[in-house]
């Protein structure tokens, strides 16, 4: 993350949007590396399972004492400015699953404490705002739906809709 002040957050009012892919878990949206992270239904808060070893104390974490993102960390929720290159036509292989029926991909809405980088941001507080019903991503139709519902978000069947989903303000 480049920026001319380090160590503060960027002031953001309302919310970003951004592109993100999960994993599905049933009705659940994982974290897509972080697979022990399920997506709450409505609003989810940045958590840092981060830890550094300090000599005399052993393994402890990394700011135990301040909220999900910092800086000095990878913490924090996640999401791309840019669509994927497969919002369209999914390769055989998506980030190493090659399973597509256990993936997911959306627009999210991100607040809080924000940090944006060169190809994405990560915020304290995110929302599920769309899924995309891509016919090669999650095998049914109706576990789209059902996702959806639990989460509270909409479903779109074209590319362009979530672009149109990303583009309005949250």
């Amino acid at each position: 993350m480049r920026d001319a002040y380090t160590g503060v957050p960027e002031l953001v009012v309302g919310a970003w949007r951004g592109y993100r892919i999960w994993r599905v878990s049933g009705d659940r949206l994982t974290a897509w590396w972080y697979r022990e992270y399920t997506w709450l239904p409505g609003v989810s808060e940045a958590t840092c399972s981060a830890t550094r070893w300090a000599v005399f104390k052993g393994c402890r974490s990394r700011h135990p004492d301040l909220p999900a993102p910092q800086r000095d960390c990878r913490c924090g929720l996640y999401a791309l400015h840019q669509p994927w290159e497969f919002v369209g036509d999914p390769p055989s292989r998506v980030f190493g699953a090659a399973d597509l029926s256990e993936v997911a991909v959306g627009v999210v809405a991100g607040w809080g404490r924000a940090f944006r980088g060169e190809r994405g941001w990560r915020a304290q507080f995110a929302k599920p705002m769309a899924l995309y019903r891509a016919p090669q991503l999650c095998e049914q139709d109706a576990q789209v739906e059902r996702i959806a519902r639990r989460y509270g978000c909409e479903v779109v069947g074209r590319p362009e809709d979530l672009l149109a989903v990303a583009g309005q303000r949250a």
